[in-house]
Order: structure tokens, then C-alpha cells, then sequence
């Protein structure tokens, strides 16, 4: 089954700290479940098999390509922030190990963990303009705003913590 997402490999390269050197194969699972698990609460299942729709067909109007972009980039940080531990250990049939190379050293649990605050808070500060759009231009989306899906309904929590203060929105 082909899944389809949001962004590209060259996208999230160029949107986040993720080196050239990360293989595509590493990432694009997360960037499928970042999507389907931090997006589609968002947007709830039914606006997001929309957009999604759309957004594959090309066929997307100017208000829904402004909220593609403000999407786009929010799953490029929660995707950076839900790799990072993945990209430094593997799970194997040995069990988790860290990799090393020859001019390379990993880093330590407790870099690892800063790194993906440093991502969560970041993913959360773009999720919320998301809602905050949303909410704002809510007319703009029948399908947000009708929400007929028996999955997921849009979620309506807007908040962003940043270093340990938290602003709602």
C-alpha cells in the first residue's frame, strides 16, 4: 500500500535540522505516522482524507494551499522530533543499538531527549497556528467544520508550551 504524504524527503531536509545524510527509508515511516497520528487529530479524519484528496490531485484552492503550508511544516518538526531517537539507535534482533561511525560520535540519552524537546516545541508552535487558522477561517472549510467521520474529529486544543511557559490560544 502507497501512503501518502504531505511532504518529501527534500522538504524535511530543508525544513529541519535532519542531515543530508539520513536515509529516505529511515524517515519516511515517521513522516506516515507523524502525518496520520499528529495531522489527522488536527484536522479530524474527515477534513484530513480531504485535504489529503486535494492535495494529491493538485487540486487544492488558494485557502487550502495556505493551510497546506502551515501542515507542511509542522510535520516536518513533529517528524524530526519522532525520528531523533531512531535515527541514533536501531532495533535490531540483537536488541537496541547505537550506531557509530568512523569520524562521527552519537550522542547520549540526555542529548537525544534535549534534541527532541527542542523539536516537540517547535512541532507544537507550528500545530498550533494550524488551529489557530482554523478556528479563525473555519467557514473557509466545510469539511472541518463538518465533521461526519465515525474516526477522529477535529481537535480543538491549541495550546504551545515553550521552555516550560504555556500559551492557549
Amino acid at each position: 500500500m502507497i501512503v501518502q504524504l504531505f511532504i518529501d524527503e527534500q522538504y524535511l531536509k530543508d525544513k529541519t535540522p535532519i542531515g543530508g545524510l539520513v536515509e529516505w527509508s529511515t524517515l519516511e515511516s515517521t513522516v506516515a505516522t507523524s502525518q496520520d497520528v499528529y495531522i489527522q487529530d488536527i484536522l479530524g479524519t474527515n477534513f484530513y482524507n480531504h485535504l489529503l484528496g486535494v492535495y494529491i490531485a493538485g487540486t487544492q484552492n488558494a485557502n487550502e494551499t495556505t493551510l497546506l503550508s502551515k501542515i507542511r511544516v509542522a510535520l516536518a518538526f513533529r517528524t524530526a522530533e519522532q525520528v531523533a531517537p531512531f535515527i541514533n539507535f536501531d532495533i535490531t534482533n540483537k536488541g537496541i543499538m547505537t550506531e557509530s561511525g568512523d569520524y562521527a560520535q552519537s550522542t547520549d540519552l540526555d542529548g537525544v531527549r534535549y534534541i527532541r524537546t527542542e523539536l516537540k516545541n517547535r512541532a507544537e508552535f507550528y500545530e498550533t497556528r494550524i488551529t489557530a487558522y482554523l478556528r479563525e477561517n473555519n467557514t473557509l472549510f466545510p469539511q472541518y467544520i463538518t465533521d461526519n467521520s465515525t474516526d477522529m474529529s477535529p481537535s480543538t486544543d491549541a495550546n504551545y508550551n515553550f521552555g516550560g511557559l504555556e500559551f492557549w490560544f
